[in-house]
């Protein structure tokens, strides 16, 4: 059978970091993976916006696309243009927002949803299609009939992760020279996980992950990462730290290899803390940067999130990457309650900490989050364009206006120029004059944006 795979686009009215971050979509490249007896082919509209013309060249007998919750609409909108170009197509949507809000995909352009993993779901989806029977066999699905939307068992692929294929990578080469990371051009991304051990009230990861987290064998990690071409990978795990066995075997595995790889990690600042001499390892590996989930300055707001970190445990965390040549990347969250003072005290905690990196996101209650249960008669709006960690979707203490002001400023002053010259990557990596101008133009870019996105909320 002929399968396209789709990558969404993003709307113009959702703010996110494309201009500093665009990776390889490597959930499309598992589900290619687990269908190496079909024509499978790639569309990564955020570069190749011509859909129509693959359609109708393609004429493909199954579509599928996955989506975050950003892209929701844009998904409907090409499984619209799928249904009206090839009419005997049928469509699949699967991706994060399917797992944690599959009604909001039971419309009569979407002939299937997969709940969770895809690999193995997409796979026999396809099997009952060319065998024409019914799907409601199939766990992990979900699907309209005679009026209604049936759901089948939950899937559990995640107990065998280790079953799921290597990705193939080969179906987005075409792309490949697109993707990047910050100065890192082109970047390359893997997983050694799914799921995480925590419950953050803001983070729906637990709910999309059946509260599971599963490491792969370290083996066929590194096995992986030999294959890969790019000289710089990005690990999407939540907390790479978090299993200390696992990732000292891959260590030790690529330590012996001379790959000359560099790499970027998450943790959370606790479990980082706990392992320096794992830290150590990994830096004489490649590590380049660790993403630090600092959040919020003071114990009571850290307390609403259910994130236990004190203050010291984030200092300490960055003070080991940084003895060890390893840049934290910290990411600082700004609530709706927030008042101007409230942002000056968070630009002088980043100040403190001396971090060159960092990104400042605001508090969302995202789909599938404990957040979203308690707080969903809260909301402001439910356009889900807008649940870009950008937008405030909850009231502010401060008027809209004044809040976006604020954010953007706060914007603004972590990434200017002279805050950039006096704290300097701790990883040594040269940015270039090229590098730095880029940066600089896309964070008055986005401090533009962000300054009128309360003209968002009023659409």
């Amino acid at each position: 059978m002929k399968i396209l795979l789709v990558k969404p686009y993003q709307s113009k009215k959702t703010i996110a970091g494309s201009d500093f971050v665009e990776l390889e979509p490597l959930e499309l490249e598992y589900l290619a993976a687990g269908l190496t007896d079909h024509d499978v082919r790639l569309i990564d509209m955020r570069f190749d916006r011509d859909l129509e013309t693959v359609l109708l060249e393609f004429r493909p007998d199954v579509v599928a696309c996955t989506a975050y919750s950003v892209h929701v609409y844009n998904t409907l909108e090409i499984m619209r243009t799928a249904k009206r170009l090839v009419p005997e197509a049928f469509t699949v949507v699967g991706g994060h927002h399917a797992t944690v809000a599959p009604a909001d995909f039971a419309q009569s352009e979407i002939d299937a949803v997969v709940i969770g993993e895809g690999v193995f779901t997409l796979k026999n989806i396809v099997e009952a299609i060319e065998r024409g029977t019914p799907l409601n066999g199939i766990p992990g699905v979900a699907f309209r009939h005679d009026n209604q939307v049936v759901v089948t068992d939950n899937r559990t692929d995640i107990d065998a992760i280790d079953r799921l294929p290597q990705p193939d990578r080969s179906i987005s080469e075409r792309y490949r020279s697109h993707y990047f990371y910050l100065q890192w051009k082109p970047a390359a991304l893997i997983r050694a996980s799914v799921g995480c051990a925590y419950h953050c009230s803001f983070c729906p990861i637990p709910t999309a992950t059946q509260g599971k987290l599963k490491y792969r064998r370290p083996e066929l990690v590194a096995e992986e990462i030999k294959t890969i071409k790019e000289g710089f990978i990005y690990f999407c795990d939540d907390n790479a730290f978090f299993d200390r066995q696992t990732m000292e075997t891959l260590g030790r595995l690529l330590s012996g290899e001379n790959l000359g790889k560099e790499y970027f990690f998450f943790s959370r600042p606790d479990t980082l803390v706990a392992c320096p001499d794992l830290v150590e390892l990994w830096a004489e590996i490649g590590l380049r940067q660790v993403f630090l989930g600092i959040e919020a300055i003071d114990a009571a707001r850290l307390a609403t999130l259910k994130k236990r970190i004190d203050y010291d445990t984030n200092r300490e965390a960055v003070r080991i990457l940084k003895a060890n040549g390893v840049d934290p990347f910290a990411g600082f969250m700004v609530f709706p309650d927030f008042t101007r003072d409230d942002f000056k005290r968070l630009y002088d905690f980043m100040n403190e900490l001396g971090i060159y990196y960092q990104e400042i996101t605001v508090l969302t209650p995202a789909p599938g989050s404990e957040l979203y249960r308690q707080r969903i008669d809260d909301l402001i709006t439910g356009d889900y364009e807008l649940y870009d960690y950008l937008h405030a979707v909850l009231p502010t203490t401060l008027s809209p206006r004044t809040f976006y002001k604020q954010l953007a400023n706060l914007y603004i002053r972590a990434y200017s120029p002279l805050r950039g010259m006096r704290l300097k990557p701790a990883s040594g990596v040269p940015i270039s004059p090229r590098t730095a101008l880029r940066t600089a133009r896309t964070a008055v870019r986005y401090y533009l944006k962000i300054r009128r996105g309360y003209t968002s909320l009023s659409n």
